[in-house]
């Protein structure tokens, strides 16, 4: 563990790089506290607010990591990616911070206590992905999460665990009140195929989310204007379908909500996941698939050129934020 909690003070101090490099246009806010660990210790949980707070409330977009605490590429990813926006501090997107068209909020590390214990699941065992208490309709035995022990991974929990309450406080505080008719959330995975995929709701059902002429619409933006054209987009369900995904319950919950507070009610919340696909090179590092972390990490040697490969990626997709579904070619 000792190992695990250099790893996680590592990324604290890279956050607390990021603030002082933003200045006045980061905030820096406790949101909550991790599960227990058996030892009574709870790990602190963080929210980055990126921009103007009038932009937070007009033109707002999101970012999460770190839900899976083996799945550290994300971590770095997020890092990586607000790293170098305000260490160049030249780019379009950054100008639309500086002049509060656009605002992001960040939770760099969701699941710290899964990074400092390195495992996948929380400190109670819990793997958040599986923990929303959302039922799908058919699953793949055990991976798509079950409920007899957590002593096995994928394992559902009977509560809603606080790292995932955190997740509701972030939605209900930022995304639900948000006035801009596009709501883009990145959540970054890795740890599946050999392709990186970007996936939007459902996990749950092979049916169709309210939004799929959306997210549609938003994968042919992507892949023929933007050039985007080595991401695999599409529903979840489409390559596995789980039990318990929070972006399911949460993108329900905004559909059956009055969205309070807002002048345009056609505003649209767009959950995507990007999962990293971190096999493709175990022919380069066949080892890897042996160690703890390995499969759900690039190896070594591609390490950073993956890190750096997504940066335009998150920043067309933080730029939706301030656009209408109609200008999407």
């Amino acid at each position: 563990m000792l190992r695990g909690m250099k790893r996680l003070n590592r990324y604290e101090n890279r956050i607390l790089k990021i603030v002082k490099l933003g200045g006045k246009l980061v905030r820096l806010k406790q949101f909550g506290f991790s599960s227990k660990t058996e030892e009574g210790f709870r790990f602190p949980i963080y929210v980055l607010e990126i921009g103007k707070p009038k932009a937070i409330k007009k033109n707002l977009s999101g970012l999460v990591a770190g839900v899976h605490g083996l799945e550290t590429i994300g971590i770095r990813v997020l890092l990586d990616f607000l790293d170098d926006l305000f260490v160049r501090k030249t780019s379009v997107l950054y100008n639309e911070i500086k002049n509060g068209e656009l605002g992001i909020v960040c939770i760099p590390i969701l699941n710290p206590g899964g990074v400092a214990m390195k495992r996948r699941s929380n400190p109670k065992g819990v793997d958040l992905m599986r923990n929303s208490g959302v039922e799908a309709v058919k699953v793949p035995f055990f991976f798509g999460g079950h409920k007899y022990s957590n002593f096995f991974p994928y394992f559902r929990g009977n509560v809603l665990q606080s790292e995932s309450r955190v997740l509701d406080r972030f939605f209900y505080e930022y995304l639900l009140p948000a006035e801009n008719e596009m709501i883009p959330v990145v959540d970054i995975h890795s740890g599946f195929g050999t392709v990186d995929h970007v996936w939007w709701p459902y996990a749950s059902t092979h049916e169709p989310c309210a939004d799929e002429p959306l997210f549609q619409k938003m994968a042919h933006h992507f892949t023929s204007s933007l050039n985007h054209y080595l991401y695999r987009f599409g529903p979840q369900s489409e390559t596995y379908t789980t039990h318990g995904d929070l972006w399911d319950r949460l993108y329900d919950l905004f559909q059956n909500s009055k969205h309070p507070n807002s002048t345009q009610p056609k505003s649209r919340f767009l959950p995507l996941t990007l999962e990293i696909g971190t096999w493709s090179d175990i022919k380069i590092d066949p080892w890897k698939i042996f160690r703890k972390r390995g499969i759900f990490n690039p190896a070594r040697e591609s390490k950073q050129k993956s890190i750096i490969s997504h940066r335009k990626f998150l920043c067309d997709v933080m730029r939706l934020a301030k656009q209408n579904s109609s200008e999407l070619s």
